[in-house]
Order: structure tokens, then C-alpha cells, then sequence
């Protein structure tokens, strides 16, 4: 370096100001037997003492293209430059305020400043304007695409990543339409975030205007190649025949393809889009596909249901509940849709309501009566709560095991309980509708252990504890309706047995599977 080079950057070190900005442009551009640097560059040209100075926003706004600008975050130092009277920062903040604003004046408005200042770019953009009869603002675009100075595609693409972060439909739609009308050469970076935003769009449900669909399926396809899951996800379903929600699958694809599409939803599910795995139960679920499996469809509803999935978890379990034809198998069914119902999903939330029987009286008044009758008989306040909360009946609740019957989505009234001498035995798995009935319930769980009780009554018992509980509720005044269920034998019997509960909730089971 020489002596002049070196005695400029002393100065520069020391806070100079003409020596920062040129310290600052050199490395920028690499001129002058400086080396380009940009990141060193800016770092001189951000220097606090610079902070209002027009001509450091000028070296910047004049020395980086505007896509790297806005990749660097610099749009207030391009405004900067352009209220000093630059003609390229109001060139390249027209540009950006045309990508990123729903009314283009302020665009027309930055174009005519720099075509007075002198900018030919500016003049041409300005003509094609005028000149479109349809479209005006994206026939303005199209001239800058072979502007070095602009770096259109990356320009578009971090356009197009910024309203996808600010979960703009409408924003997002108005940007993918100039990425996909403009002629680009749409390389990695401008094909990410155009699949970003069909990602978006297709989370939020939000429907999208006709555009190319070949264009679209290239850019898909670019992103598969880069092993992109949710591309693989998006090409996957449309070549499978299924619409996404922002557009038909024909729109995506040139034609139907059920084996490539199944392909590329196993690389979607294996790199953990657990939607993947529903999407490949539904395509082997149907009977007259070319891949239709019955075994391999429940397979995938498996995987889908352990990944987390609440629509995979609903239909899983409802599928299972439907068939049950014992204490087991409605366990495991009502494992998986306490899952959805975890999740929030109405569908499941209003199945396992039908698996819980109804107790008369209010939350608030049950809940008075429990918590006097703690004060002398604990047991008897175990007793009726998880009873009231689980809508058991008076002989469900006399025999019930708590200890034993506890599991993380509710509990089992198991058919062991009831004496072998007895005619009626039952069992029967119930959910717990709220979190906060399954945590009670492990806390009198815990009591019942500790007090020593055993999963085995005998008659005598169980008529002690049936008269127990009933000479407390005399004693408080309170109904037995509060804490007993009160309902037919063949109720109860329904609830056992997957056909029978099946037909009468019927309607809601087959939106639940359905979907």
C-alpha cells in the first residue's frame, strides 16, 4: 500500500470525515489500490461522525446495487441520498417504493426527479409507463431488469420475503405477481421466496389469481432439486390431483402423476412436514387410485397422528373408536383424539363431550360442596369430584378404582371394579374434558393410595361405600343428580361399543374421518 494510502487511512482512524467517506468509497468499490470490501467499506461509511452526512448516504446509495441495499437494510440511507439530490438513490428508491407500495406515485414521483437530475434509466422507465395499456407499473419494472445497478431478481426476492415476514396476503400476492410476470433469470434466492410465499398463502388459506402455471411448476421444481421439503410438499400434492388453497393442482402441475407425487410426499414427510404423511394416507386410502393400500393408508395416518398432526389424530382416533369392541381399543382412540382436542380441534372436542354423561347443578355450587365436605370426609370429596367430573354414575364412582384407572387423557372405569358375584359389570374409558380435571384427578389418585385402597370390593363394601356417600349428600342437602349421572342401561351400554356410540354421533363422526 503506499504512503498516501497509508497516511489516508490514519486519518480515516482518527475520525476524519473527508477521509472516512473516501477510506469508505475505495474499499466499496475497490479502487485506487484498495481491495473491494464491502463490509469494511460501509463500516467507515456508518462511522457515528457520519451519521448526517449527504455524502456518505450518496457513496452508498451510489456504490451498492439496490438489491443489496435492501438485503442490507440501508432503505433509510437510500432515502437519505435522495433527498441530497442523487440521481441514482431516487432511481433505486422509485424501484423499491414501486415493489413495495400499493400506490405508485410516490415511485412515478422519484423516477421524475431522477430523470431531471439526468438519469436516462429513469427517462426509459418513465416511457413505458406512459406507454402500457395494461399493467403500467410492471411494463415501468420490465426496463430495469438489466440494470446491474438495480439487481432486479434479488430486489424482488427480498420485496417478496418482506411482505411473507409482515403476513401480508394481498402484499404477498401483489409481489409474487411482478416475480412471476417479470423476465427474470429466477435462480435460488428469487425461487425460495417465491415457494416462501406459496407456503404462506397455502397456511393461511388465501386463494391466489391465475398466474403461469409453467413458471410456477419450474420455480417448484428448482426448489425440489435443492431439496426444498415444502416444494416437495406443494409439487407433491398437485401431481397427486389434490388442490392446494391457492390454487388447483392442474395450475401447478402439467398433468397427474399419483407415483411421482407420492415420491416427492414421502421426501416432504420424511423431512418432517407432518402434513406429508396425511396427504400420502389419503392418496392410498382411496379405492380407486393406482396406489390405493388400506394398510399402507393407515400407516401414514399413524405417522401423521405421532408427528403431531391434529387432523391426523382426530380422524386416527375416530377411526379406532368406531370399531372398538373393547376397553383397549377406546383407550387407544381416546388417546389420539384428546390429542386434537389439545390442539383446539371443535371436531374432536365434541366427540369426547359425547363419551362423558351429564351431571345436573352448577360448577360453582359443586365445587362449595366438595370443598365443605373435605373439611370432614376427604374420601367423600375425592369421590364426588372425580364423579362430577368425569360423569360417572353412582355405581361407577362406588367401584371405580381411581388409583389404577388414571391416564394422561382421563380415565378407566375398569370392568374388574364391579364384584363377579354382581349381574351388572362395566367398564368404560372416559376423557377428561378439561386439563384441569385430568390434574385433580391425580390428586385423588394420590390420596386413595395413600389411604391404602385396593382395586377388589366385596358386596359388603361396596353397599358401605354406596351408603357412605349417600348419607354425606343427605346431610349437605344436595341432590345426587350433582354428582351422579342418571341415564338408561342402554346408554351406558352404547359407550362400550364402538357401533353402538358410532350411530349416535354419526353426523359429527363422519365430518371427523372425512377430513
Amino acid at each position: 500500500m503506499r504512503r498516501q494510502d497509508v497516511q489516508l487511512l490514519a486519518l480515516a482512524r482518527q475520525g476524519d470525515l473527508d477521509a472516512l467517506c473516501e477510506v469508505g468509497q475505495r474499499y466499496l468499490q475497490g479502487m485506487q489500490g484498495f481491495p473491494q470490501y464491502t463490509d469494511l467499506g460501509l463500516k467507515y461509511l456508518s462511522h457515528p461522525a457520519l451519521s448526517t452526512s449527504e455524502r456518505s448516504a450518496k457513496i452508498i446509495a451510489e456504490g451498492l446495487s439496490l438489491g443489496d441495499i435492501v438485503r442490507r437494510d440501508l432503505a433509510l440511507v437510500l432515502a437519505a441520498a435522495a433527498s441530497a439530490g442523487s440521481a441514482a438513490a431516487c432511481l433505486k428508491l422509485g424501484v423499491w417504493r414501486g415493489l413495495t407500495q400499493w400506490d405508485e406515485e410516490p415511485a412515478l414521483e422519484l423516477w421524475e426527479r431522477a430523470q431531471s437530475l439526468g438519469s436516462e434509466t429513469a427517462s426509459r422507465a418513465l416511457i413505458a409507463y406512459k406507454n402500457s395499456d395494461d399493467n403500467r407499473l410492471l411494463s415501468a419494472l420490465t426496463t430495469f431488469v438489466e440494470e446491474p445497478d438495480i439487481a432486479t431478481e434479488s430486489t424482488v426476492a427480498h420485496a417478496l420475503c418482506e411482505a411473507t415476514r409482515a403476513v401480508d396476503s394481498a402484499l404477498v400476492i401483489q409481489r409474487l405477481k411482478f416475480a412471476i410476470a417479470l423476465p427474470l433469470e429466477r435462480g435460488p434466492e428469487l425461487c425460495d421466496a417465491i415457494c416462501d410465499s406459496l407456503v404462506f398463502l397455502q397456511r393461511n388459506q388465501v386463494s391466489l389469481p391465475e398466474l403461469d402455471s409453467a413458471t410456477l411448476h419450474a420455480v417448484l421444481e428448482d426448489c425440489v432439486a435443492r431439496r426444498n421439503a415444502e416444494a416437495a410438499l406443494l409439487l407433491g400434492r398437485a401431481s397427486c390431483g389434490i388442490d392446494t388453497a391457492f390454487a388447483l393442482s392442474e395450475s401447478l402441475v402439467p398433468r397427474r402423476n399419483l407415483r411421482g407425487g407420492t415420491a416427492l410426499l414421502l421426501r416432504a414427510a420424511d423431512a418432517g412436514l407432518s402434513e406429508a404423511w396425511l396427504l400420502l394416507h389419503r392418496v392410498h386410502s382411496d379405492g380407486q387410485g393406482s396406489v390405493a393400500n388400506p394398510q399402507a393408508a393407515l400407516f401414514f395416518l399413524e405417522k401423521a397422528a405421532a408427528s403431531g398432526n391434529a387432523n391426523a389424530q382426530r380422524q386416527l382416533g375416530a377411526m379406532i373408536l368406531k370399531s372398538a369392541t373393547g376397553i383397549a381399543e377406546q383407550e387407544l382412540g381416546l388417546h389420539w383424539m384428546s390429542q386434537a382436542a389439545g390442539q383446539d380441534d371443535a371436531i374432536a372436542k365434541s366427540l369426547l363431550q359425547s363419551f362423558v354423561l351429564p351431571v345436573q347443578g352448577t360448577d360453582e355450587d359443586a365445587l362449595h360442596v366438595i370443598e365443605e365436605l373435605k373439611k370432614i370426609d376427604p374420601w367423600v370429596a375425592h369421590r364426588l369430584r372425580v364423579s362430577r367430573h368425569f360423569g360417572l354414575t353412582k355405581a361407577e364412582a362406588t367401584c371405580v378404582d381411581v388409583v389404577s384407572g388414571v391416564r394422561s387423557w382421563g380415565l378407566v372405569v375398569s370392568s374388574g371394579a364391579a364384584d363377579r358375584n354382581q349381574r351388572t359389570r362395566f367398564g368404560r374409558a372416559i376423557p377428561a374434558l378439561k386439563g384441569q380435571f385430568v390434574d385433580s384427578l391425580r390428586e385423588s389418585a394420590d390420596f386413595f393410595r395413600l389411604a391404602g385402597e385396593g382395586p377388589v370390593l366385596s358386596n359388603a363394601e361396596q353397599r358401605q361405600r354406596s351408603q357412605k356417600l349417600r348419607y354425606r349428600l343427605d346431610r349437605s342437602g344436595v341432590n345426587e343428580s350433582m354428582f351422579f349421572a342418571q341415564v338408561p342401561t342402554s346408554t351406558l351400554t352404547s359407550l362400550r361399543q364402538g357401533s353402538s356410540w358410532a350411530q349416535g354421533v354419526r353426523q359429527t363422526l363422519r365430518t371427523a374421518i372425512a377430513n
